[in-house]
């Protein structure tokens, strides 16, 4: 029997993502290697008390609980989390960071549901800065149930609800995947499990949830397929990023290279070449 121990800071109405995320990762490594897998979450109040956790296998920080403390001024915020997230790297641990879905309910007050739009914009843009600067990751949650939409999923920025739940466990649980099992279970395991877990999640759509509208049919009768277009480990438009990122100078050429790096170890030096040479290309006819 093997384990997987995640520990998260997160806020209350995303601890059933989390629960979910972590069954799914438990079933998918179970199908891919032959194995039982157990994950378990727990849940810490901090961040501090994140960084004392000791015997873990990933750290997940959301920025969900920010949105609520309006009141500290926004300087000592992105100066809290950046030095909070740069110690947490320091470890041997996979650290990631979770942005908020940005739809505010409106019937909230609107004075205050305009300065949690602004923060959530704020906060979604500094999980990138704090990427970049140390090397942490990002679950996306924002990008990812954006496509969904807030409206369909019955949720606003605080993730409430099973249908909210069960989409942002996804995210969770394929980011995951992609990104923190490489010191714990092959690449194979790793790649059989992703795509065990893409299937689980086309089945939700086909049986005609919310999640039926992340979904495309491509091509007909017996050659039809089901993809989900929300979470990819690389694609085209990800390797023009990268490229884009290197020429604004916000993101170093080495780490760069890094994830990139990461591409070619799942999809081969070919076809992970070609997406780098489109992504090139691309910026260059932008410019003309």
């Amino acid at each position: 029997m093997l384990h997987l121990k995640l520990a998260a800071v997160v806020s209350d109405g995303e601890r059933p993502a989390l629960e979910i995320a972590a069954a799914h990762l438990a079933r998918v490594l179970s199908q891919a290697s032959g194995d039982t897998w157990i994950c378990e979450c727990d849940f810490l109040p901090n961040m501090a008390s994140l960084l004392g956790m000791e015997k873990v296998n990933v750290k997940v920080a959301s920025l969900l609980p920010e949105v609520s403390r309006a009141v500290e001024p926004w300087m000592e915020v992105e100066l809290r989390l950046h030095e909070a997230c740069a110690e947490l790297v320091k470890g041997n641990v996979p650290v990631f960071v979770s942005t908020v879905l940005r739809h505010v309910a409106e019937d909230e007050d609107p004075k205050l549901a305009d300065e949690r739009r602004i923060r959530i914009r704020r906060l979604n843009l500094l999980a990138a800065e704090i990427s970049r600067r140390t090397g942490a990751y990002v679950i996306d949650i924002d990008r990812a149930l954006a496509h969904i939409g807030a409206r369909s999923l019955a949720t606003d920025y605080r993730l409430n609800g099973e249908v909210a739940a069960e989409a942002a466990g996804y995210v969770i649980a394929s980011t995951l995947l992609t990104n923190a099992l490489d010191a714990h279970v092959s690449v194979e395991v790793q790649d059989a499990a992703l795509t065990s877990l893409t299937e689980s999640r086309q089945e939700i759509g086909q049986s005609g949830s919310a999640l039926k509208k992340n979904v495309l049919a491509l091509g007909k009768g017996r050659r039809k397929q089901i993809v989900s277009p929300v979470i990819s480990p690389i694609q085209e438009n990800h390797a023009g990023w990268l490229v884009r990122q290197v020429l604004r100078g916000e993101i170093t050429p080495g780490n760069a290279l890094h994830r990139l790096g990461q591409a070619v170890r799942r999809r081969g030096v070919r076809e992970s070449a070609g997406l780098l040479a489109s992504g090139i290309s691309r910026q260059f006819i932008r410019k003309k």
